[in-house]
């Protein structure tokens, strides 16, 4: 603590502390040379250990950079700066007091006007709607806040009664020319895009952000709540749940622009906040809403997620055997991007504005309230990190054995012999940041989609095969298994891959085996290809009964024996004396696919 009460500080003399947050504090000061006027002072002061771990060179470019932001802007639903600088070590930041506090304070009754949720529609669809017209002042300058939240709203209620809302804390905000290069994953976990964990944002994220401040004004709680894994998980790859189910008094229509608001892909929420708003009041009045509005900008908006390129139709497969397909010269893609779920520091606003900090240790989200406002702050450890991803990595397995038929979204049980805890569980793969997947090929694309599913897609003219791998996570002897969604073609589950001689330059002839399956002809086959880049069928045949639009696929490998399953039910077996001795898993098309729930467990 800085204990700075009594101080003058860049002309302010500090009355009281009245917030605190990560990285400073902030005070109730009188701005001496201006007729002793009420100011929020923020305060950071630079210490011996930050000058030690090189941190102050940072928190003075962010102090500096937002106090430039805030100095340019103008607008009534914006928190004015009267003065920055820096003195006897601090940084200080000198900005227009609100006594009514934040609407954080309001929602935790730590205010003077106490607001209960779930709150009215009018009066939500008004404190939206000003923090969207802020919002939208500050996109058409090219400046996304990336930590829109009820902390970060203060409030000034007008002699009438009427609540005006004014955005703080910009100390996050970024401008939109850098969001096409990945930045350090910041914001409050709460009120995270997706696409934040990946460390992108766009307007639309804080359109995510205001969607889940919407959400939480009329359903009395957040989205996605729980500890660290869990909320992570929620915002990366699950659906909201129904808001209407916690306030049955919201009307379809105002639900369903809520949900476009949250919805995991950027491009298909609202072109702009101001977009987003206008839908909510007219939905909050009852008018109709339209359901098809123009695309996001997508000049404006970098895309997140990355669409396939356009297939040629696949060939149709015949009916007899399918022969095995060529896999050889495959270059391989190094670089794959692993999604840091590290939460850094989010200071606290100026005037009322009360701070919560936010630690994330060992996977676990520890919320500490204090006495004045809600604030995050979250930073995981390198260890803390591993132990989260494993985390949220954990896939819940059907409780029943589904039939061979059967359509499952839950990977059926293990067979026996198969340890409890898998070496790899990614539900999401190359999307979720779990664990690093690669492509095989140039030809391959890759698209998260908005479900949770993941969409490999391969240009089956110049290549016919098309895989993500895992190639980190190895073993000898154990089974693998993913969930299946086929669009076009075959979908193959490969096993025990490895890289054998080179071939110019950077390229190498695949090793492994392959358990192919065609839906459309409901056949199977296992196949291998050797350094030479020559394919040998193993065994085939026929599956025996009409699949689902999803299954599951399965490899059980101990020594030279293979068992295939599908939707945990053997439908074949085979053996092989020359088989690789260690190998990761991978995720193949002949065509497109989505894949779910990627896992690959030792034997017991």
């Amino acid at each position: 603590m800085l204990h700075l009460e009594g101080h003058v500080l860049g002309g302010c003399k500090l009355i009281r502390k009245i917030g605190e947050g990560g990285m400073g504090e902030v005070y109730l000061g009188e701005q001496i040379r201006v007729g002793n006027r009420a100011v929020a002072v923020k305060v950071v002061r630079v210490d011996e250990d930050a000058l030690a771990s090189g941190e102050p060179d940072a928190i003075e470019e962010r102090f500096r950079r937002e106090a430039a932001l805030l100095g340019n802007f103008s607008h009534p639903n914006i928190l004015p700066v009267h003065d920055s600088g820096v003195q006897d070590g601090c940084l200080y930041l000198v900005m227009q007091y609100a006594p009514d506090g934040s609407l954080a304070d309001a929602i935790k009754g730590r205010s003077d006007h106490p607001l209960k949720l779930p709150a009215s529609l009018p009066f939500v669809a008004d404190i939206i709607g000003q923090v969207a017209d802020a919002l939208q002042y500050t996109h058409d300058r090219q400046v996304v806040h990336r930590d829109v939240k009820p902390g970060n709203v203060l409030i000034r209620i007008e002699p009438n009664g009427h609540w005006h809302a004014m955005l703080a804390d910009f100390g996050v905000a970024r401008a939109m020319e850098t969001s096409t290069h990945k930045t350090q994953v910041t914001g409050t976990l709460a009120y995270m895009a997706p696409e934040q964990f990946n460390g992108r944002f766009s307007p639309a994220t804080d359109q995510y952000a205001l969607a889940v401040m919407t959400y939480q004004l009329l359903a009395g709680r957040v989205p996605f709540e729980g500890e660290l894994a869990a909320v992570t998980a929620g915002h990366m790859y699950e659906q909201p749940p129904s808001l209407r189910g916690f306030n049955p008094s919201v009307p379809a229509g105002v639900e369903a622009v809520v949900m476009r608001g949250l919805a995991k892909d950027p491009t298909q929420r609202y072109p702009s906040v101001s977009a987003f708003a206008s839908a909510l009041r007219d939905a909050a009045a009852g008018k109709p809403i339209a359901t098809a509005d123009a695309p996001t900008n997508t000049a404006t908006i970098p895309p997140i997620y990355t669409a396939p390129t356009t297939q040629n139709p696949p060939p149709e497969w015949p009916a007899q055997k399918p022969a095995a397909p060529q896999r050889p010269n495959l270059g391989r893609t190094w670089v794959a991007a692993l999604a840091a779920i590290v939460l850094l520091v989010a200071l606290v606003g100026g005037g009322g504005l009360l701070a919560q900090r936010q630690q994330q240790i060992n996977a676990q989200a520890t919320q500490t309230a204090n006495a004045q406002t809600a604030q995050g702050r979250a930073t995981a450890s390198a260890s803390a990190v591993r132990a989260t991803q494993t985390a949220a990595a954990q896939i819940p397995t059907a409780t029943a054995q589904p039939t061979t038929g059967s359509d499952v979204t839950s990977p059926p049980p293990a067979p026996d012999g198969v340890a409890a805890t898998p070496v790899l569980s990614d539900l999401t793969p190359t999307c979720d940041g779990v664990a690093t997947w690669v492509t095989d090929v140039p030809s391959t694309t890759v698209q998260c989609r908005s479900d949770g599913w993941v969409t490999v897609t391969t240009d089956t003219a110049s290549n016919p095969l098309g895989c993500i791998e895992q190639q980190t996570t190895k073993l000898a002897d154990g089974y693998t298994s993913v969930l299946v969604n086929p669009d076009k073609g075959r979908v193959v589950l490969g096993f025990r891959e490895s890289l054998g001689q080179s071939v110019g330059n950077n390229t190498f002839r695949v090793l492994g085996y392959y358990f192919l399956v065609d839906p459309a002809q409901q056949t199977f086959q296992l196949y291998k290809t050797d350094d030479s880049g020559n394919t040998t069928s193993i065994t085939s045949g026929a599956i025996g009964t009409k699949l689902a639009a999803h299954f599951a696929l399965g490899v059980l490998f101990k020594g030279e024996a293979m068992t295939l399953y599908v939707n945990g039910q053997q439908v074949g077996t085979a053996s092989d004396s020359t088989y690789t001795q260690e190998g990761w898993m991978a995720l193949c098309t002949e065509g497109s696919t989505a894949f779910r729930a990627a896992q690959l467990y030792p034997l017991a």
